[in-house]
């Protein structure tokens, strides 16, 4: 037996480790895996929150993030891929050069910093949102105005719950919306408290890896613009997201459960009928997405998703394997599904003051039976802006092809609960030119933005029986066409993150007004929008 002595002298090196090895040796397994474990997760509970909770596509936040992207800061963030992750933007905010910012970027930095500020240790949180829109039109597209009685639709959360820790999140999300009752475009998605669980996930993030599943919005393109494979403009959908890579190369990859279609060719979102009692087909979405960022100041992704469903389609691996191009999946063996497939490319770049973005989804390639003629089934969406010290000078243009979006088999229409999962609308053309003035240095948070938009609308529509091959139609813009042209001063205030206000009035024009040759149509749209947020984050120690 060794003597105290001999005890506290120190082991030769050698020695000295072959004894750790041994005393490894004889830990069990299981307990060697709890350890692990505890190396793993003990760091992250002590370490600052990192932010994980994703920033609500539709969030006034946004905003702000893409003046201050077009004027060349926060380009660490994707600007085409939305939402962000909370510590994201914080991060991107702490690398900001502040030397040389004016009064308007100023305040939007201050606003961003309230909104996204972290917590330190594990943050436990509450969020409380009211706000309401009153607006003379059935439809909230003040572009696109249905009928003129005036309607106030209120909306908000009056529940949001979070748990931040580390890596790790899980947030609840309850939304109430008038709208989810009176939307003339979307199926019914609220039948208790006009509310539905909405942005409501769990998620790990590491600088390499995220992984996210539950229900929320996601956004290819520019936020608060179109996108042509992928948008916000539907409801929230049940889905898997998954992001690799970092820097210059990065992989995504969404898997999204959508709503089921009867034999009839009825879609399942209304409550109260017998849909569910009869044969339906299930209907996913899948979509990847590679993005190449050789600077700051460029961006070429190439994308595609594709609409498959059956009787007894399910969550597909081989959809949702990122590195499976669709085209060599969707018509091979095994083939258990119907498909519908689209491939996109995107460019954004910024050229010292002047950014531009643009996007093309192509759908499919028809020769037209009698025709001899070729048309391309397509989505294009495009913007430039150029950045001022107090102003921004905007264009966009959208254009979408009549049978865009459509498919022969019903199941396969690029929709859920009636509402695009691009574009809401086909077969037009539409433009808009405006002028984002800031008068932060005589009122914080005061815009003024005069804006001029034109739509061109022809008679399809996704949500119309797929037209037969031998069919007599325009590519794009067919039949009697819709013009509307509308002249707009919009006025937005913000003087703190908790409470804003939004003015958008303007004198819409149509002619051949419902697609009816020599209807005109002349009438003021008016849509006033107002909200305040309340936000509660109680650190925890664990």
């Amino acid at each position: 037996m060794r003597s105290l002595a001999a005890a506290s002298t120190p082991l030769p090196a050698s020695e000295a480790l072959s004894s750790q090895h041994s005393g490894i040796a004889a830990i069990p397994i299981a307990r060697r895996v709890l350890m692990l474990l505890a190396m793993l997760v003990l760091p992250c509970l002590a370490a600052r929150a990192q932010e994980n909770r994703l920033l609500p596509t539709s969030d006034w936040a946004y905003d702000y993030i893409v003046r201050l992207q077009q004027r060349g800061h926060l380009l660490e963030l994707n600007p085409t891929a939305v939402p962000y992750r909370h510590g994201d933007i914080w991060a991107a905010l702490r690398q900001m050069d502040r030397s040389d910012l004016a009064a308007p970027e100023r305040h939007w930095v201050r606003l961003l910093e309230r909104a996204v500020a972290p917590e330190e240790g594990t943050a436990v949180g509450y969020t409380f949102e009211a706000a309401a829109r009153l607006i003379n039109s059935h439809r909230l597209d003040v572009v696109r105005p249905l009928g003129d009685s005036l309607r106030f639709f209120w909306h908000g959360t009056p529940a949001t719950v979070y748990l931040d820790t580390g890596s790790l999140v899980a947030e609840f999300g309850l939304w109430q919306d008038r709208y989810y009752d009176d939307d003339p475009d979307g199926l019914d998605t609220a039948l208790r408290l006009l509310a539905r669980s909405d942005h409501t996930y769990v998620g790990y993030h590491s600088s390499l890896v995220s992984v996210y599943g539950g229900r929320w919005n996601q956004h290819w393109g520019v936020p608060g613009e179109e996108a042509t494979l992928l948008s916000d403009n539907p409801r929230s959908q049940d889905q898997l997201a998954i992001r690799l890579g970092k820097g210059s190369l990065t992989v995504r990859a969404v898997l999204s459960e959508l709503d089921s279609i009867t034999s009839r060719g009825d879609f399942t979102g209304r409550a109260g009928d017998d849909t569910v009692r009869v044969e339906t087909r299930r209907r996913y979405l899948a979509a990847h997405r590679w993005d190449y960022r050789p600077s700051r100041r460029l961006l070429i992704s190439f994308m595609e998703s594709v609409l498959y469903s059956g009787a007894n389609a399910t969550l597909s691996l081989k959809y949702f394997n990122p590195v499976h191009p669709f085209a060599f999946v969707v018509d091979n063996s095994p083939k258990n599904e119907e498909n519908n497939g689209f491939v996109a490319g995107l460019l954004w770049a910024q050229l010292g003051r002047l950014t531009v973005h643009g996007q093309l989804t192509v759908d499919d390639i028809r020769l037209q039976r009698g025709t001899g003629n070729e048309s391309v089934t397509f989505g294009f969406a495009g913007s430039m802006a150029y950045a001022l010290r107090m102003v921004d000078l905007k264009a966009t243009l959208t254009a979408i092809t009549a049978r865009a979006y459509n498919a022969p088999q019903p199941e396969g229409k690029y929709l859920y609960l009636k509402r695009g999962l691009a574009s809401q609308f086909s077969d037009y053309v539409a433009g808009s030119a405006g002028v984002d003035i800031y008068l932060d240095r005589f009122l914080p948070g005061l815009r003024l933005a005069p804006r001029m938009d034109m739509l061109w609308q022809g008679a399809r529509d996704i949500r119309q029986p797929f037209p037969s091959n031998d069919a007599v139609l325009d590519n794009i813009l067919d039949g009697t066409v819709q013009r509307t042209v509308r002249g707009s001063l919009q006025v937005a205030y913000q003087p703190v993150a908790w409470w804003w206000l939004r003015l958008d009035g303007g004198l819409n024009s149509t002619w051949n007004a419902d697609n009816v040759r020599s209807a005109q149509q002349s009438r003021f749209v008016g849509l006033v929008s107002s909200g305040l947020r309340l936000k509660i984050d109680y650190p925890v120690k664990l």
